[in-house]
């Protein structure tokens, strides 16, 4: 028990005192996506849950901002159910799920801390691949997600990521102008049918070189105005 303390704090006080992060960051990454459901008429759509595997490749401007690209992959089974049923499908079929994503990432540091909390929103595309068997052809849609979590730097090449993360492809868009004595305007509206929530854990390998640490400068004072004394 007393070895176990002595290792945990070991590496507490390595945590504590590393701040660095890597230009390039790989992040390998696992998680578990959550069962998502569509309303129709009469029936309903199902998509399982499961396991989804992947990594990332993380492009850090500074240690505050980034631009990430993603990579998901997720087996599972999809149906159609008629409502009130036992979950007894009306027809199912395997499904592979594949999303290729990247957008900008935004971290936050803590004072005297190496954990950095992250939000970031992703574009990209939904590649759905349902069983051969099934007489459906692959399909590819675009996609949105968006996602939020932690880094937990143990060095500054080695850490620990945690995240929660939402993916849907888009199955259509719509766009509306007015104009009216009043004034005018316009919109663009987006709308889906499946929304993919997941929690993932990945372990941050760093690459590239350590960026610098950043600096906090106070405001700085204005210089004081010069006063001449002119003769006549």
């Amino acid at each position: 028990m007393r070895k176990i303390s002595l290792v945990l704090s070991a590496v507490f006080c390595l945590s504590v005192g590393a701040y660095a992060q890597t230009s390039v960051e790989f992040i390998p990454s696992v998680g578990y996506t959550f069962a998502s459901r569509t309303d129709f008429y009469n029936t309903f759509g199902r998509i399982d849950d499961g396991v989804n595997f992947g990594g990332s490749i993380k492009f850090n401007v500074s240690r505050s901002f980034g631009l990430e690209v993603l990579y998901s992959h997720m087996s599972t089974t999809s149906g159609l159910y008629y409502y009130g049923s036992d979950y007894s499908p009306i027809g199912s079929s395997n499904l592979k799920l594949d999303y290729i994503m990247a957008g900008p990432i935004e971290s936050f540091g803590i004072p005297g801390s190496t954990v950095r909390p992250f939000v970031g929103a992703l574009l990209g595309a939904a590649i759905l691949t349902p069983d051969a068997a099934s007489g459906y052809a692959s399909n590819t849609k675009f996609a949105v997600g968006f996602q939020l979590g932690t880094n937990i730097y143990v060095s500054p090449r080695v850490g620990i990521q945690l995240k929660a993360q939402l993916l849907s492809p888009v199955d259509g868009a719509g766009s509306s102008f007015f104009l009216s004595p009043y004034g005018s305007g316009g919109g663009l509206d987006t709308y889906s049918s499946i929304y993919q929530f997941s929690l993932g854990g990945g372990l941050i390998i760093g690459l590239g070189r350590v960026l610098p640490k950043e600096r906090y400068r106070p405001a700085g004072r204005r210089p004081r105005p010069r006063y001449y004394r002119y003769y006549y």
